[in-house]
């Protein structure tokens, strides 16, 4: 039985690879174009975590094409590791804090702020 988690994942794999394809095409669209190191190596990352999945499920062949085509955007990313995000380790936002910062008091003499 599949935990949720891992479902989701896999799904959520499953979708960024079909949103960048159809952005990918779009772009290129009557254009000729090539894909950027950061693009390679975005689909190098789903494609292996594709792979890796199914090949812990036992789905050799699936897991062979799938990171063949990792393989095919490993050289063009320029990269030596996966793409690396800074946000992992940031702590949840506070709630929002409203505050009236309006003065209520009103001088007659000008402001000297100049």
């Amino acid at each position: 039985m599949k935990s949720g988690d891992e479902r989701e994942s896999v799904s959520r794999l499953r979708a960024d690879l079909v949103t960048a394809k159809i952005l990918v095409w779009v772009a290129r669209a009557g254009q000729d174009a090539e894909l950027t190191p950061e693009a390679h190596l975005y689909f190098f990352d789903r494609y292996q975590r594709l792979a890796n999945h199914h090949r812990r499920r036992g789905h050799e062949a699936q897991a062979e094409r799938l990171q063949a085509k990792a393989d095919e955007h490993a050289p063009s990313g320029g990269g030596t590791g996966p793409p690396y995000t800074a946000a992992m380790g940031m702590p949840r936002p506070r709630a929002w804090l409203v505050t009236e910062a309006v003065s209520r008091e009103h001088s007659r003499e000008p402001d000297d702020a100049a």
